[in-house]
């Protein structure tokens, strides 16, 4: 089948934080803001309180941690946010735990967040060339907050799709999220190339539905604190997939054999 579609993974493939602030910064704008929101609902944000934003990590941490290495449902992040908050003896509504987890995340823009070089050339390119592009991501974060994100980097009017796994309730390598992105488009598998940075998450993920996989190689070791929200590192059978191609660079996509009938 002819390619129709190019489905491209974020973080740490299109983007990446070469300079992200010091822990204690990020920990003191965590604190700033969700203490300003507690004020807001006329709440003192005092004793256990104060360390809300830092419990919400923790079971974020283990709930993402436990949904990627077992049935890869993507939590409900607002009511963790929930219930740590009613943990500390505050109770909340489910439009305030929204807020709430909203608050808690910084945003990638905050934590230095920087394109990968040639990121939108190339997206350009592929637009240019009648290829339909689109996002397949986990992400905790979507709605409107992640994208204005988008938006601010240049991104967001590329995607015909953004199969965000907290939106379509699913974690990649699961298949519906991949499906998600396939369906909107009204494409069949063999008609899109998935790019990711992730053995397991990319590249099992998408050739386990036919399509075509790309591995962008990351020559220095980075984490996208959006993504990964503490992601353990484990050896799982979908690290031994093998792409169909490699790249170092996102520019190098349009050099590649599948791209070249256009």
């Amino acid at each position: 089948m002819a390619i129709k579609a190019v489905l491209l993974d974020l973080g740490e493939t299109l983007w990446h934080f070469p300079q992200m602030p010091p822990i204690e910064v990020i920990r003191g704008e965590t604190v700033h803001r969700i203490s300003d929101l507690l004020r807001s609902w006329g709440v003192t944000p005092a004793g256990e309180l104060f360390f809300l934003g830092r419990d919400i990590r923790f079971a974020i941490e283990k709930a993402t941690d436990e949904a990627y290495w077992d049935d890869l449902v993507s939590p409900d992040y607002p009511q963790i946010a929930k219930r740590v908050a009613a943990e500390k003896g505050l109770s909340i509504d489910d439009e305030q735990a929204v807020k709430l987890w909203h608050t808690w995340n910084l945003g990638g823009v905050f934590l230095g967040r920087e394109l990968h070089p040639g990121v939108v050339e190339t997206l350009q390119w592929f637009r240019e060339h009648g290829y339909r592009v689109g996002t397949v991501t986990n992400r905790g974060l979507g709605d409107e907050p992640f994208r204005e994100e988008l938006r601010f980097h240049g991104l967001l009017d590329f995607f015909e799709v953004m199969s965000i796994s907290c939106e379509v309730g699913y974690l990649k390598p699961h298949p519906h999220i991949f499906q998600h992105a396939l369906d909107a488009l009204g494409i069949e598998p063999g008609e899109a190339v998935m790019v990711g940075d992730s053995l397991r998450a990319d590249v099992a993920g998408a050739k386990a539905l036919g399509m075509t996989a790309v591995l962008k190689r990351n020559k220095v070791a980075e984490k996208d604190p959006e993504k990964d929200m503490g992601r353990s590192e484990r050896k799982s059978p979908g690290d031994s997939a093998r792409p169909d191609f490699v790249v170092d660079e996102i520019s190098d996509l349009i050099t590649l054999p599948i791209f070249a009938a256009k």
